[in-house]
């Protein structure tokens, strides 16, 4: 079964006239579902803020100067759909959409068969120049093809860009990040997963309290500041190009340094019973030095690759 609500003409004069809204519902087998469209045109420096209780979030570049985000609810039955509420707005260049969930209550009772928890995912297209902020309350996050400042934060999910330039910070409780072919400040952490980074840095962190950690610098990176790897438990691998100006500062409390990079020479140290063990820390000079890249795990091995 399927039914046409008119939810737009719900909305507030002052909510309409930032942006266009459409609206499908849904109810069948599969549960109540509904996408909504909100469209808002933007020009100029952009900032777009967006805030969805559970569901992913998923944000592409197009060339429109406008912005798009397509949300897409789910729910048990129409009544929890409903409950599924969109707050947006728009101040000139700063455009806000905030997607909240229903209000559960202790007498909901038992759901006998299949059950749908409340969700709203939320597939946006923003122009190429776009600060973000973006925070999903348990869903994974995907940026592609965005330059400017961008701030993610998922409390339960995976955290994914590719192409992206400017300033990035990632934040996951419990989840992987992946940065494929990102440019400037890049700071990503996870309480648990792990962390796959690659790209030309000015700085780099990259934090995981459970899991590996693999970055590949790439030609053309400069150190603005120090640079910081670290895992409690895990591996590090750290790929670095043939010509960087950089002090390796590289320590592992059980595990051990080894290195196939010219300049970086693991030797073997002899413990106190004069037995010959794998050294557990380096540091060296590459090119003119300068800035630290330190790199600590708490369990496993820290490899450096050319």
């Amino acid at each position: 079964m399927t039914a046409r609500t008119g939810l737009v003409g719900a909305m507030g004069a002052g909510t309409l006239a930032v942006a266009l809204t459409a609206c499908t519902v849904n109810v069948n087998t599969d549960g109540a579902t509904a996408s909504e469209t909100h469209r808002f045109s933007v020009t100029g420096t952009t900032k777009v803020t967006l805030d969805t209780f559970d569901g992913a979030i998923e944000v592409h570049a197009w060339d429109r100067p406008e912005v798009e985000v397509v949300v897409e609810k789910q729910a048990q039955d129409d009544a929890r759909l409903q409950e599924i509420v969109v707050e947006k707005g728009q101040d000139a260049g700063q455009v806000h959409l905030r997607v909240r969930g229903p209000q559960w209550s202790r007498g909901d009772g038992v759901v006998i068969g299949v059950s749908y928890s409340p969700s709203a995912r939320l597939r946006v297209a923003v122009p190429k120049s776009t600060a973000l902020d973006l925070r999903s309350g348990d869903g994974s996050i995907t940026v592609e093809e965005v330059d400017g400042v961008a701030m993610l934060r998922t409390d339960d999910g995976s955290i994914v860009g590719s192409r992206l330039s400017g300033e990035i910070t990632a934040r996951t409780d419990d989840g992987g990040i992946r940065f494929r072919e990102v440019t400037g400040k890049v700071d990503v952490e996870t309480g648990d997963g792990s962390v796959v980074v690659n790209g030309t840095f000015t700085h780099l962190r990259a934090k995981t309290g459970d899991g590996s950690v693999r970055i590949a610098v790439e030609a053309g990176s400069r150190p603005a500041d120090d640079w910081n790897v670290e895992t409690r438990d895990g591996s590090v691998e750290v790929r670095l190009p043939e010509a960087i100006d950089v002090q390796v500062d590289a320590v592992t409390s059980d595990g051990s340094v080894r290195s196939n990079y010219a300049g970086l020479t693991v030797e073997r140290s002899r413990d106190d019973d004069g037995d010959e063990e794998s050294r557990r820390q380096l540091r060296a000079t590459l090119g003119a030095g300068g800035r630290t890249l330190r790199i600590r795990t708490g369990d496993g091995t820290i490899r450096f690759e050319r």
